[in-house]
């Protein structure tokens, strides 16, 4: 080979040894040039994987029950159709509800994300266990201040005084000692899987969509919120709160040949939390605004809290912890309500917040009760109350009264645990109870509660003044009110056969039912009297 020719081929083999060298830092540099914009759908994969990568990440026992979930919801269903196959007869006339099978992403997928995924600094996997109830309350786990009283039939700690910052003298004990079995740790915005799992065992479901009276949408529009609520701007979704749910109701044959029967008027769906978080406009101010599309309008909407100026929403109760399994387990709890020695006058449990309420009354109502060897005072600052409802219970259980002043928004969890433990609610403002859950409590306020203006405690009235007015035989009767309505606020895990049993959701689908035939008789009105003047013209 000539020499020129080995030359060549040399500085060929140079060449291309050191473009080898070069291209690892070639493409390394290139990944890292931010001048050249990256192409969306480009972004977008690399989003969708990161995304994939971050569930993946998750610890296997939630992805084990997301499945578990998954499978739950799937047998429920499968129940459902063989009871909507006996929906037929005459008893279920104008009782028939068709349940969406809608998709995973709309309930039960978003548990997926429960593990820091819906809000960076909040894990409520534990709160989806047993169909939404939670965690049971274990019997053998002794609390910090309590002994376990409220399952163990055991008194309170001589030393929960000085840890909470009142007297307790809480009497003896209960002459009927209480299992756990029907005790959990419910999270209080679980309305939407609670409700959900409640009403697949319902008696007249329906598989027809021809011959439903209402139609169920089974989607977790609180817990999907929370991407909405509480997300930093970037990491936001770019759709609309509910906007998807829109779109499947317009591209699913079935859905969209029920809605246009009657424009949705007889649709319906559970929102797990305050009202407050789906309005707004979904931009700058709070809120997702999920409640001013359109089709939100015309659907029936059931939350934990109302805006009472909206036609198409109705409040329901809080979810409380107790849950019985059945009717001897509910009869049992109410006999020990009715037992219990209530050796103080009030009681208040909760803690001040001021800057989450400004202008309340809930510090006022603090003092007052720890000056007064008439109250008990739990304060949940110093006590963690969520998810722990024995002292919650166990204080209630001993008081004539429970003081329930608004919170960060007019509404209390609270209230409903206050009637759980027979004790009758003290409100300050209208939309705490009154305006509210009209369904469930009864319109005469005076048999189960009393009414303080907030005014008047800002004025200095003694709320302890005003309580002992009340002879023992008023208290006596209202506090049967209150005992009468235990279970219609509670979410039980049975059907009710007796109509004074009755639980939340039975109240709830009943009443719902008949505004849906009041819906559906305007809806022809106005549809007859258009043809009238279309014809007249």
């Amino acid at each position: 080979m000539p020499s020129s020719l080995k030359r060549i081929v040399f500085i060929m083999f140079v060449c291309c040894s050191f473009l080898v060298l070069l291209l690892p830092y070639s493409i390394r540099h290139s990944a890292n040039d931010t001048s050249t914009p990256v192409p969306k759908n480009l972004q977008r994969h690399r989003q969708s994987r990161l995304h994939d990568e971050e569930v993946h990440q998750l610890p296997h026992s939630v992805n084990v029950r997301a499945e578990q979930l998954r499978s739950e919801v799937h047998l429920m269903e499968e129940s459902s159709r063989k009871k909507a196959r006996r929906s037929n007869d005459s008893h279920c006339h104008g009782k028939r509800i068709f349940v969406y099978n809608l998709p995973g992403p709309f309930n039960s997928d978003l548990l997926r994300y429960c593990r820091y995924g819906l809000a960076t600094w909040l894990n409520i996997c534990p709160d989806f266990e047993n169909g939404g109830f939670g965690e049971h309350l274990d019997p053998h786990a002794q609390s910090s201040v309590f002994n376990g009283s409220l399952c163990l039939n055991t008194a309170i700690s001589p030393n929960a005084s000085s840890l909470v910052g009142s007297e307790y003298s809480l009497g003896s004990p209960s002459s009927s000692p209480i299992s756990c079995s029907g005790w959990y740790r419910t999270g209080q915005f679980m309305l939407e899987v609670v409700f959900h799992h409640r009403l697949l065992h319902y008696e007249c479901l329906t598989q027809d969509p021809e011959t439903a009276d209402a139609f169920f949408l089974p989607y977790y529009t609180g817990i999907d919120a929370l991407r909405f609520l509480y997300r930093s701007a970037k990491s936001k979704p770019k759709e609309r709160h509910g906007s998807e749910l829109v779109q499947w109701l317009q591209q699913d044959a079935v859905a969209k040949k029920a809605w246009e029967k009657f424009n949705g008027r007889d649709h319906f769906l559970v929102m797990g939390r305050t009202a407050w978080d789906f309005d707004g406009n979904g931009e700058g101010e709070w809120g997702t605004g999920i409640v001013h599309m359109p089709e939100y309008k015309n659907m029936t909407i059931l939350l934990v809290e109302r805006e009472p100026w909206l036609s198409n929403q109705y409040a329901i109760p809080y979810p409380t912890s107790f849950h019985p399994s059945s009717e001897s387990e509910l009869k049992k709890w109410i006999r020990k309500v009715r037992s219990e020695a209530r050796t103080k006058l009030f009681t208040f449990v909760g803690s001040v917040r001021p800057k989450l309420m400004k202008n309340g009354i809930r510090d006022a109502l603090m003092e007052q009760c720890s000056l007064s060897r008439n109250c008990q005072l739990l304060d949940c600052k110093r006590l963690r109350c969520s998810h722990n409802p024995q002292p919650i219970i166990d204080t209630f259980l001993h008081s004539q009264f429970c003081l329930q002043p608004r919170g960060d928004s007019p509404t209390r969890r609270s209230l409903f645990d206050s009637i759980t433990a027979g004790c009758i609610p003290v409100l300050f403002h209208n939309d705490t109870a009154y305006s509210q859950y009209k369904w469930h409590l009864p319109a005469e306020t005076q048999r189960w509660s009393v009414y303080i203006n907030e005014d008047e405690i800002r004025g200095g009235g003694q709320v302890e003044a005003f309580l002992l007015q009340y002879t023992q035989e008023t208290l006596q009767e209202m506090r049967d009110a209150v005992i009468d309505m235990i279970p219609r606020t509670l979410y039980a895990g049975f059907s009710a056969t007796e109509e004074s049993h009755l639980d939340a959701v039975d109240v709830s689908v009943r009443e719902l039912l008949r505004l849906v035939s009041r819906n559906k008789r305007r809806w022809h009105k106005k549809s007859l009297s258009t043809r009238a003047v279309s014809i007249d013209t």
